[in-house]
């Protein structure tokens, strides 16, 4: 049965389509007029966007007169982060900016436009990308990111994982890292809520959330932030506020790596290659994790060579 709609019918709608964009586009003129004029087209625009049947009663909530805001996708203390849709080439996005509330504080603003300079800084295929940094109309800054899918935490509540998917997504949250390391920053979080999974592929992770982010050998005391990561996935010298270095990433990675483990969905000596490696990373003592993420990369690969040879 085809849905190919019968040729009169198509002809009725591209009538009554002629005659509201007579009307849309060659209104009378005048300033209200011309506002409401503006108002409809943009309801119209996001009803044929999202193939509404109908009109939404409300007006969508644009941004930049480029981005309707989808949905607020989480709320924190200091920030909150939506989803985007680009209003004429359909991509998602990311927008992360201040809570409403909290308009007029100084160090959020600051903190946040920090954030933004330095994902402008980090360019690599395993970290979100900042595409742009613009003014709200209430004048909050607002950071635009990539839209890279759903959290880690996320995927990891639902269902089990392969040894190959853990593989593939330690790689790349370890070039990741190495990435953020040789431009001499420290993330500081990596964590599974900060981890994002494309089409829900772990080949396509991507480190995502600077907000934190150190230069390599700074404190956390001197920017105002008191908590310094997930307390799970903290490195313990991170509690002390120690200067940042690229180890206190290390150990994260190895929390996050044995957490993979426990949702693997096989058993077996195949994972015990990967079980060593997660302690190593996660070592106490900073002094005895790898001395790199590129090291750590060799490990790893390492690890897969045994795999495969078991």
């Amino acid at each position: 049965m085809s849905d190919d709609l019968p040729t009169e019918d198509l002809q009725e709608i591209a009538s009554r389509f002629s005659s509201l964009l007579r009307i849309l586009t060659h209104g009378n003129g005048g300033e209200r007029p011309r506002k409401t004029r503006d108002m409809l087209i943009d309801r119209l625009r996001d009803a044929l966007d999202r193939r509404l049947p109908q009109l939404p009663s409300e007006n969508p909530a644009f941004i930049a007169r480029s981005f309707l805001l989808e949905e607020t996708v989480d709320r924190r203390a200091r920030t909150e982060i939506g989803r985007l849709r680009h209003r004429d080439l359909g991509t998602l996005h990311a927008l992360k900016t201040v809570p409403a509330d909290r308009v007029a504080d100084a160090v959020d603003r600051d903190l946040l436009l920090r954030e933004a300079r330095i994902g402008m800084a980090l360019r690599h295929p395993c970290l979100v990308q900042t595409q742009m940094v613009l003014r709200l109309a209430d004048g909050r800054p607002a950071i635009v990111m990539e839209w890279a899918g759903q959290p880690l935490s996320e995927r990891l509540s639902s269902s089990l994982v392969s040894i190959s998917a853990i593989i593939a997504g330690m790689r790349r949250l370890l070039r990741g890292l190495r990435a953020i390391h040789d431009t001499g920053y420290v993330h500081c979080d990596i964590s599974p809520g900060n981890l994002l999974l494309p089409d829900d592929d772990f080949s396509g992770l991507k480190i995502a959330d600077f907000g934190v982010a150190l230069e390599r050998g700074k404190r956390h005391r001197d920017l105002d932030i008191r908590i310094t990561g997930t307390p799970s996935f903290m490195a313990p010298e991170q509690a002390d506020d120690a200067a940042a270095d690229p180890r206190n990433d290390l150990y994260c990675a190895g929390r996050v790596l044995s957490l993979l483990l426990e949702r693997c969905q096989e058993t077996g000596n195949d994972a015990e290659g990967l079980k060593a490696l997660a302690g190593h990373l996660s070592a106490s003592d900073a002094s005895m994790r790898p001395a790199s993420a590129g090291t750590a990369l060799g490990l790893l690969d390492e690890a897969e060579r045994n795999i495969a040879r078991s």
